[in-house]
């Protein structure tokens, strides 16, 4: 995936997506490499470690919905209505 593919599906530009990038490959969970047929895409790969942190990573939203008072159909209706919002957003601008 390259950076502006990844964020436009986390809702971030690239100022924003550059620094955390640039700290998970640093900590060796992704790696960033120029794309070979367009200099000015960066291509973003996970790694090994990257792949074992997901597994962790997977839990964390079941962890926080125990912290939090809303029941399943609650929190499912506040999902799409956070999606409807975020859907209408233009990254670009």
């Amino acid at each position: 995936m390259n950076v502006k593919e990844l964020g436009s599906y986390l809702y971030l530009d690239s100022g924003t997506l550059t620094p955390v990038l640039k700290k998970l490959e640093q900590k060796g969970y992704l790696t960033r490499k120029r794309n070979e047929k367009d200099e000015r895409v960066l291509d973003v790969a996970i790694t090994e470690s990257g792949e074992a942190l997901k597994e962790h990573a997977v839990k964390i939203p079941e962890k926080i919905g125990n912290c939090v008072a809303l029941s399943p159909e609650d929190a499912m209706k506040l999902y799409e209505i956070l999606q409807k919002l975020l859907g209408s957003f233009d990254v670009e601008e």
